[in-house]
């Protein structure tokens, strides 16, 4: 409640500045009686998708045997394209810009047709196996089908699984022809090879979204995805031996201390701890490889924790007074 505001509402409404029905429902908000439940509705369907998949899980493994793997096929298939069309329905028109409200409902309902999309296709997959050792191909289909449909309808949570569905293609799909390129029949080299190109590719997706102003509050999305791609594969590479291990740790440093700088330049506080965090496993893991006394690594990680947190403290203050400022 604010006596001022409602008291400010009143008098615009007596001076004409207001209509009758502007000058009631502000009325209604400014003295606390209209209150916004959009979040708690959020939250519900949210987890209402979550039921719903884990029901058409139970469901297929329980009635298998029962349905058959026909009917239970046509079945997925049927849900997911009636959840499709309604969401496709009452989503607003498309726009390279940010969509105007629209229903509470649709990146919800439309993020269940996209799973129930998947399951169907995994199904169909198991049970049919029509393609073979390409099976992983689903999943780059499966993809860029979620990414359309994001950009489309103006999700940006569907955007974020069709990013996470196409890491997942790149993480299963290390295929003959990519350990002949990479490393040899090394599969964690190519993994580690493969997360971080495809970390590099999700950083520049998102630089182009904002370069080119299409869908520019998407590339937080993929800027946020890529940099955790390309930071873990950097640190996965730390805890092997020298010198592969020192040049890892070097790098990772590197790449750390660069993202915390431009992150804290562009008041990003997100990618500001992803840069901190990440500097700081760089600097320890070279701290110990050239320091291997355990008691010095104690001391060592007991302080620089700590160091860590005033960081991470001091750099979000900073940058909110920043912004205040600007």
């Amino acid at each position: 409640m604010n006596p001022d505001v409602a008291l400010a509402v009143e008098r615009l409404g007596d001076d004409g500045v207001l209509s009758a029905g502007q000058r009631r429902h502000l009325g209604r908000i400014a003295r606390g009686e209209l209150v916004s439940i959009r979040p708690e509705l959020r939250l519900l369907l949210y987890g209402g998708v979550l039921a719903i998949m884990g029901g058409v899980g139970i469901l297929v493994r329980e009635n298998l045997e029962r349905i058959g793997p026909v009917t239970i096929a046509i079945s997925l298939w049927t849900a997911a394209i009636l959840a499709l069309a309604w969401a496709l329905r009452k989503a607003q028109p498309f726009t390279w810009g940010r969509s105007a409200p629209g229903h509470v409902g649709v990146d919800y309902i439309l993020l269940l047709g996209v799973l129930l999309t998947g399951a169907a296709l995994a199904y169909v997959e198991v049970q049919f196996t029509p393609l073979g050792a390409l099976w992983t191909h689903h999943l780059l289909f499966m993809s860029l089908f979620a990414g359309a449909l994001a950009l489309r309808c103006d999700s940006r949570m569907v955007f974020g699984l069709a990013l996470t569905t196409f890491a997942a293609w790149r993480g299963v799909a290390v295929s003959p022809l990519e350990r002949t390129f990479w490393s040899g029949p090394n599969d964690e080299a190519a993994i580690r090879a493969s997360a971080l190109l495809t970390g590099a590719l999700f950083v520049l997706l998102a630089v182009a979204f904002f370069k080119l102003g299409r869908k520019a509050h998407f590339a937080p999305v993929a800027s946020h995805l890529g940099w955790l791609l390309v930071l873990f594969a950097l640190a996965s590479g730390v805890v092997l031996r020298d010198p592969a291990g020192t040049m890892f740790s070097l790098v990772l440093l590197v790449v750390g201390g660069g993202l915390l700088a431009w992150a804290f330049y562009d008041g990003a506080f997100s990618l500001f701890a992803m840069g901190v965090i990440a500097a700081y496993v760089g600097l320890s893991a070279l701290v110990v490889r050239v320091v291997p006394a355990e008691i010095f690594g104690f001391y060592w990680f007991t302080m620089s924790g700590a160091g860590v947190l005033v960081a991470l403290l001091v750099g979000n203050r900073m940058m909110r007074n920043r912004g205040h400022e600007d």
